[in-house]
């Protein structure tokens, strides 16, 4: 997992959809769906601040990753609006407000905040995806026979982990300094999950459950994501990445993880 491949992938979505992707459990489904739209938001501002930085790179290596670690954002973010136009129109009409809220924030960030400011937000946007996705992948990602939705996230999740010393890198070499880090990515991480749990509120009051079911999507038979750590695993992941010696060069990554990385460089249409 130390080659960031630039995929184009084929995925097409359906017309419509019903916005349950995990039947039984509308939170979760919900979740998935809001963290969906704030990446053609998060994604192109992790791209403008990439590019801002790339004048003041000077190692060769780390420059290349910065290059990659865009390409394969701009792959994403763009794939993430022909699944969300697909959303929108199974209702949600407020969600509108709330992604201009989050688009104006973001602009605000490049336009007003220092260079430092936003290498070290993408780095704890990055930092702690990158742990958390671990938790929902390893060993060997989501199964087969995968909705087309599920193949993009977990397509998606693997070049997350295939680019996830990028951001680390390129703040480190052009700014560096561990507590100004610490500090920007806590408070960016608050930044962006508060957002998703309040479009997953807004849709849940829009679509709420229905009254009386109590089962769990596992109860029903479904499948979804699981985070297959434990619980002490999962806590010990996250509270790593905030200690001066974190490092995502020392996180190993499952060879399950590569495995779908080959799968998803066959299926795509074009890859550099």
């Amino acid at each position: 997992m130390d080659t960031i491949t630039v995929r184009k992938m084929p995925f097409e979505f359906p017309d419509e959809i019903d916005p349950v992707i995990f039947e039984g459990n509308h939170k979760q489904s919900f979740g998935f769906i809001a963290g969906s739209l704030l990446l053609p938001h998060l994604e192109p501002y992790l791209i403008r601040s990439m590019k801002a930085a790339e004048e003041h790179v000077t190692d060769p290596k780390i420059l290349d990753g910065l290059k990659r670690f865009a390409a394969q954002e701009g792959q994403h973010y763009r794939m993430h609006m022909k699944f969300n136009a697909t959303v929108r129109r199974s209702g949600f009409p407020g969600l509108d407000a709330l992604e201009k809220e989050l688009s104006d924030d973001y602009h605000r960030f490049s336009e007003t905040k220092s260079l430092r400011f936003n290498l070290a937000y993408a780095e704890g946007f990055e930092a702690l995806t990158m742990n958390a996705i671990k938790q929902m992948m390893e060993p060997d990602g989501f199964g087969e026979d995968l909705p087309v939705f599920m193949q993009m996230i977990e397509w998606h999740f693997v070049e997350e982990l295939e680019h996830r010393t990028v951001a680390f890198d390129v703040y480190d070499h052009v700014c560096g300094g561990y507590f100004y880090r610490l500090f920007v990515g806590i408070w960016a991480q608050w930044h962006f999950t508060r957002w998703i749990r309040r479009a997953t509120a807004y849709m849940l009051k829009m679509n709420p459950p229905p009254k009386g079911n109590a089962k769990t999507a596992v109860e029903n038979g479904m499948t979804q994501p699981p985070a297959r750590a434990s619980i002490r695993d999962q806590i010990s992941a996250v509270w790593r990445i905030y200690l001066p010696s974190y490092t995502p060069h020392s996180v190993t990554i499952a060879p399950g993880i590569d495995r779908l990385a080959r799968k998803y460089t066959a299926m795509a249409i074009k890859t550099s």
